[in-house]
């Protein structure tokens, strides 16, 4: 119990050097009193998180190229290399709010009142096509979005565990299968 104390209160101290170049006088201020539980969300945060945190999502060009090679390493496909699956499949994943709840984020959906936090998905595929490129892109993004758009704000399914493989290929038949209800429907609210 001591031993672990010792630990996290070395980690912390360690933290809190590396955050002093980081934050002004008045953030490292509230970092320091925020309490054990603050203090340790950013000693225990991955560290491609953490660089993120520490360069306000604005990575600087010297880190970007080793950033997107190492989350690029992170994408795993599906065991059968099919990067559509079911798109009936797909478009229950991407409107169920305890899943991907894509529609959140994302107009499109014929389901649900989209979010206009991330770029519309309206018609999706019909737009850009099916082609294998355009595949692997989606899924690419789908599975870890930090391997295009450094820290940005998409949740990475695949590399953070919440969707597998198999289940990010159906949210691309979802998007992309010109037979989809994605595809075929108009999105909710559209004009």
């Amino acid at each position: 119990m001591r031993q672990t104390f010792l630990f996290l209160l070395a980690l912390l101290i360690l933290a809190l050097a590396l955050a002093q170049r980081y934050f002004t006088e008045e953030e490292l201020k509230l970092i320091q009193t925020g309490g054990k539980a603050y203090a340790e969300v950013f000693v225990n945060q991955r560290p491609d998180q953490a660089l993120c945190s520490i360069h306000r999502n604005r990575l600087p060009a010297d880190l970007l190229p080793q950033f997107l090679e190492e989350q690029r390493a992170l994408i795993k496909y599906p065991a059968d290399g099919r990067l559509m699956g079911d798109w009936r499949k797909g478009g229950e994943i991407f409107n169920d709010l305890r899943k991907a709840n894509c529609f959140s984020c994302h107009y499109g959906s014929p389901v649900h009142l989209g979010g206009d936090v991330g770029p519309s998905l309206e018609k999706y595929g019909l737009n850009r096509g099916q082609s294998e490129a355009i595949q692997r892109y989606t899924y690419e993004v789908i599975y870890n979005a930090w391997a295009y758009f450094p820290c940005t704000v998409m949740y990475r399914f695949g590399a953070l565990g919440g969707l597998t493989p198999e289940e990010i290929a159906h949210v691309v038949a979802y998007l992309l299968d010109p037979e989809s209800d994605f595809n075929t429907k108009p999105a909710v609210g559209s004009k």
